[in-house]
């Protein structure tokens, strides 16, 4: 039995271990004696009573406490990710910053100015995406999902007979805050009751693939990044599928899980600036609110005025608006990187673009301090091309100092036991005789606390 850790921090299960320790002793069983003589119930609680009673009792506590104690260690407690992924399911589900967060807390405890805080949020996305208009929704399969089931155009209904054409190379799994393998888009689209047809291979599609498939009137093109073509042949692919798609008056939608609000070319990893995705067939993007942008996870719908107006209204219809906590704290976001600057100081703009030699030095210092640990023999320092995670980033790696800690009389799984042990769980990887902490998932300020970890 595990207890969570907000229970057990509730429960005297120390007190009980003292107590039951207690059993048999001589002062214990004459103080009850006495209260009990007091009560009138001295013939109910003769000396052998009261010790078999404290024996049993003492029995059952040790038995009940014994699993709290030794079942509490913070698996899933949210500590300092040093595994090499951006995001850990055991460390936290997004990075925001701390005024997006203490917005959060703020709109938890009082009334909000919704209205006003939708005029802005759209206002600010129009402006910095090029969309004529804006709907932000829970989540990427939801925004899908609305796609699917509303007018995409003046006599283009998608469940009055329109025809989804979704290139193999683009059928990916979505991934969900709180749900291991997400959401697959061809399962989606299957939901929602549109006629689907798959074309080409899960390596690539040739251009007579999207001929064929887009020869029906008020064909609807769904592409999607990152897929599965290599990251060198990416932008041919969508370049070439929207031009044959513009050819056959086809409309198109497309899944942005790497757009970007600014040119991240100068850094190592592969993204989109939305506003520059346009093209005027394009009838909707679907943007995630955390990944590049680093906000709150949600599904972010940009497109065309008279189309976001009928899905919004089937939006509203169900409920599927996302609230005003998560609006208002992707508006915080997005006032906090109006600049690809203001960007780099957000926690995934920083974690992506910190520089190596900045990651180096600080790897350096914590060597020098890690080399005192108890159970630490010796600390290396080395450089390493890391995987950041999964989902939209698991084709992104990014190179990090990478500390390696070798036990001295443990086995390297121990001491990794010991580390997510602490206080403050400190994850890693584990190698057969030693430990890696990643420098580029953990921030600046929990530098003192990966030196404390006992």
């Amino acid at each position: 039995m595990r207890i969570p850790g907000p229970f057990k921090d509730l429960l005297p299960v120390e007190t009980l271990k003292q107590l039951s320790q207690l059993v048999g002793q001589p002062a214990l069983i004459s103080a009850l004696k006495d209260a009990a003589q007091k009560l009138g119930l001295s013939e109910a609680l003769q000396a052998n009573n009261i010790q078999q009673i404290l024996q049993q009792t003492g029995k059952w506590m040790e038995s009940v406490s014994e699993p709290w104690l030794r079942n509490s260690k913070p698996g899933l407690t949210p500590g300092i990710n040093a595994t090499g992924e951006l995001f850990s399911g055991r460390w936290c589900t997004h990075r925001m910053g701390p005024e997006a967060i203490g917005i959060l807390n703020q709109l938890n405890s009082q009334y909000a100015e919704t209205t006003k805080l939708d005029t802005q949020l759209n206002h600010l996305l129009m402006g910095m995406t090029s969309a004529q208009s804006v709907l932000i929704v829970p989540n990427i399969s939801i925004a899908l999902y609305l796609a699917a089931t509303a007018d995409l155009a003046s006599g283009k209904g998608s469940q009055g007979g329109s025809q989804w054409v979704l290139p193999r190379v683009d059928c990916i799994r979505i991934p969900q805050s709180g749900i291991t393998p997400g959401g697959n888009v061809r399962a989606i689209l299957d939901q929602a009751k549109v006629r689907t047809i798959e074309i080409g291979t899960m390596q690539d599609c040739t251009r007579s693939d999207f001929s064929e498939a887009l020869s029906e009137p008020n064909g609807i093109l769904l592409l999607a990044s990152p897929n599965a073509i290599p990251i060198e042949s990416r932008e041919e692919h969508r370049r070439g599928s929207i031009d044959i798609a513009s050819q056959q008056n086809a409309s198109i939608i497309e899944i942005l899980m790497d757009g970007s609000l600014h040119d991240l070319s100068g850094l190592s990893v592969s993204s989109k600036v939305i506003a520059d995705c346009w093209d005027k067939n394009v009838e909707l993007m679907i943007v995630p609110g955390d990944a590049f942008l680093g906000g709150p996870g949600c599904g972010i719908l940009l497109g065309k005025k008279e189309i976001l107006e009928s899905i919004t209204r089937m939006a509203d219809s169900v409920g599927w608006q996302a609230n005003s906590n998560i609006k208002a704290a992707l508006l915080r976001t997005l006032q906090s990187s109006t600049t690809i600057e203001d960007w780099k100081q957000l926690p995934i703009g920083a974690t992506l673009s910190t520089s190596l030699e900045n990651l180096e030095n600080r790897a350096k210092r914590l060597a020098t301090q890690l080399s005192m640990h108890p159970s630490i023999d010796r600390v290396n320092v080395e450089k390493k091309s890391c995987r950041i995670g999964a989902g939209v980033w698991s084709s992104v790696r990014l190179d990090s100092a990478v500390l390696q800690l070798f036990p001295k009389t443990i086995s390297s799984s121990a001491l990794a036991e010991q580390f997510a042990s602490a206080p403050i769980p400190l994850w890693t990887n584990v190698q057969s005789d030693h430990v890696e902490l990643v420098m580029r998932t953990i921030e600046p300020d929990e530098d003192r606390l990966v030196a404390k970890t006992e």
